[in-house]
């Protein structure tokens, strides 16, 4: 899980980032990258208008301040490319403290959604993880547009274990801050009462 160096006095955390293609994960990163400090960005890569075949994810350091000394760190990951998936996300998913499911409203992609779940499931349980063991927030983004799922349909469809959630509007900025924020407060609980 968190990763802690003693010599730098940092404690790096990772989270992920999940949801089916065009859900909205990189605009998610996008919008907190724009909205947060100079003081708490630390880099940004693979945020590109256009992402280039080459482009396996997407990253986000970001920096949460000092406790006793120690600098946390998030380190946000996004896997954009589907075909990708059985390939890089068990990388990505070594060692993660939190995932953030990016869930698309639309009904057109309730199936979309639905395997995305199932396919990162099957990767954690892989790797010997449960994913409902892992802190989770699930965010309903495109809340905005006119053909979308009910909210608790969407709940009791894709939100089995009861995770903390937020709507969103990626896209506009709304709800992203918020999403991370409780990911955030979960992931430093968590440090706490270790």
């Amino acid at each position: 899980m968190a990763f802690t160096n003693f010599e730098t006095k940092e404690i790096n955390c990772k989270v992920v980032y999940f949801g089916p293609e065009s859900a909205g994960k990189t605009e998610n990163l996008r919008s907190i990258y724009s909205r947060t400090s100079i003081e708490m960005k630390s880099g940004l890569m693979e945020l590109n208008e256009n992402a280039s075949a080459g482009q396996y994810f997407e990253f986000l350091p970001i920096s949460l301040g000092y406790v006793d000394d120690f600098h946390i760190k998030l380190h946000l990951f996004s896997l954009p490319k589907v075909n990708l998936f059985d390939t890089v996300m068990p990388v990505l998913l070594k060692g993660v403290d939190g995932t953030v499911f990016v869930v698309d409203s639309r009904i057109e992609s309730l199936e979309a959604n639905e395997e995305c779940l199932a396919n990162v499931e099957k990767t954690f349980f892989a790797e010997g993880v449960k994913l409902k063991d892992l802190p989770m927030v699930v965010q309903y983004n495109k809340r905005d547009l006119d053909e979308i799922m009910p909210l608790n349909l969407l709940q009791s469809e894709l939100n089995l274990s009861h995770a903390p959630e937020q709507e969103a509007i990626a896209i506009d900025s709304i709800g992203t801050m918020e999403t991370l924020h409780q990911m955030a407060k979960i992931i430093l609980k968590n440090l706490a009462s270790s």
